[in-house]
């Protein structure tokens, strides 16, 4: 374009006379969607878990590791890491920072000398105690706008999904 000119607005297009546009709400994912549902009360839940649980530096994974150990007394890597569903480096490291905190110990299993067994240890089970009230209330603010039936309801439905 030669200097000093100005370029002319382009001329808008004309509408042709097509299907009008579909209203707004027809693209409204959201409202009826029980998978968005479910992450906003699922990040909802998180917030108030580590609300609730900041001063003892727990992950949701940590929690579920340590009372897996706890239920399962003797309980291999390997089947912690199914258990938990995620691979064997991730719950080695789970693992791992459990036993830097003092609350689990890893003994070798006779035998096999690539595996070892997981227990919770004296301090474990003071921390998990310490826990398991943090935990409760936890539970309580997170279902307290629901009564005690429509609780197991939401339990009973959630694992219906689950599964």
């Amino acid at each position: 374009m030669p200097s000093g000119k100005t370029q002319e607005p382009a001329t808008p297009l004309r509408r042709s006379k097509r299907a009008a546009t579909p209203a707004p709400s027809a693209f409204n994912f959201q409202e009826d969607s029980l998978g968005y549902k479910l992450r906003l009360a699922q990040v909802r839940a998180y917030d108030m878990f580590y609300e609730t649980l900041t001063p003892l530096d727990l992950t949701p994974a940590r929690v579920t590791a340590l009372s897996l150990i706890a239920m399962h007394p003797g309980i291999n890597q390997s089947a912690l890491a199914k258990a938990l569903d995620v691979a064997g480096p991730s719950v080695m490291k789970v693992v791992d920072t459990l036993e830097q905190s003092g609350w689990v110990r890893r003994l070798d299993v006779k035998g096999d000398r690539r595996r070892y067994s997981l227990e919770i240890t004296a301090p474990g089970y003071e921390y998990l105690e310490e826990l398991r009230t943090k935990l409760d209330l936890y539970e309580k603010k997170l279902s307290q706008h629901l009564s005690a039936a429509e609780r197991r309801q939401l339990s009973d439905l959630l694992d219906r999904i689950a599964t």
